[in-house]
């Protein structure tokens, strides 16, 4: 088990500096309105972006390993440990300093998500579902995302980010549990890879990355990958139980500690919320076709 456990530290700490990789490249995206086709060309281009994602995409295939090696209960708290030291590398690429606040933030974060973890279900439910179900499940999630989007555009900046992250989170989610059915029809029959479902998958896992980068544009990274953290296995774990009926704890203590838990999630989303952002800047004049000097990152980031 020494191995699954420093694998997975490994595994949380290339998610952690991915997210960090990411967020700075985004940060700076030119302004593209809606076309967020613009906007994955523009990473797709960009070194720093690429290299984030491959971190990402090899965290999670650390995470995915450890778990099959060690118990849930070991292997998913390290898994959300990462938050602090991605907010870390984040300030410190960009030269700033973390505050108390936002330390505290993203340890209350960690902690309720890692104890959290613990006591949701970890016996897979039954993977075959109804046509009904499997049309249900992309459509309530589009509902999610897009009602996320909406309310992204009619509030503040720290809203925005949380909106944002939260619909990726969802999004995720999702396509983990499409992605689980694909998988277990694909060990029976290949040609399951080829059907609708899975370019559904993709399309909710590539909106939902998209949706992920945007609010990491809005200069709130904190909140929005604790938020990210938080909404993608809370999205899985809701479709497992209401889905693939798995188990919900049912003891005391578990209820407990999902009381407990959300509590802490809570407290350190909203400390993040109001102790993140930009730094006000002194207001310029300036000419050109650039933006004007002094205005905030997140006034440019995911206009409609």
């Amino acid at each position: 088990m020494t191995w699954a456990i420093v694998v997975a530290i490994a595994g949380a700490l290339a998610v952690a500096t991915g997210a960090a990789l990411q967020e700075r490249t985004a940060r700076t995206a030119p302004s593209i309105g809606i076309n967020q086709l613009r906007l994955l060309g523009h990473l797709v281009r960009s070194p720093r972006w690429l290299l984030g994602t491959a971190l990402t995409f090899s965290g999670v295939g650390a995470h995915m390993w450890a778990l099959s090696q060690a118990p849930l209960t070991v292997v998913q708290p390290i898994g959300v440990s990462g938050l602090l030291f991605a907010v870390m590398l984040a300030a410190f690429l960009r030269k700033r300093r973390l505050t108390r606040a936002q330390i505290g933030g993203c340890l209350a974060v960690t902690a309720g998500l890692a104890a959290l973890l613990t006591v949701l279900p970890d016996h897979p439910g039954d993977p075959a579902l109804s046509r009904s179900a499997l049309v249900c499940m992309p459509v309530v999630c589009a509902v999610i995302m897009l009602g996320c989007l909406a309310l992204a555009r009619c509030v503040g900046d720290a809203a925005r980010a949380c909106a944002l992250a939260l619909a990726g989170g969802v999004g995720f989610g999702v396509t983990s549990a499409l992605a689980r059915i694909i998988g277990v029809a694909a060990l029976q029959d290949p040609a399951a890879l080829l059907r609708p479902l899975t370019l559904v998958a993709l399309a909710l896992g590539l909106s939902g990355a998209l949706l992920v980068q945007n609010a990491y544009r809005t200069d709130h990274f904190a909140l929005a990958y604790a938020t990210l953290l938080i909404s993608d296995p809370l999205a899985a774990a809701a479709i497992g139980v209401a889905v693939f009926a798995e188990p919900l704890p049912a003891d005391p203590a578990a209820a407990a500690v999902v009381v407990l838990a959300a509590f802490a999630g809570a407290l350190g989303v909203v400390t993040l919320a109001r102790s993140s952002g930009p730094k006000a800047a002194p207001a310029r004049s300036g000419v050109g076709r650039g933006p004007v000097a002094g205005s905030s990152i997140s006034e440019r980031a995911f206009r409609f």
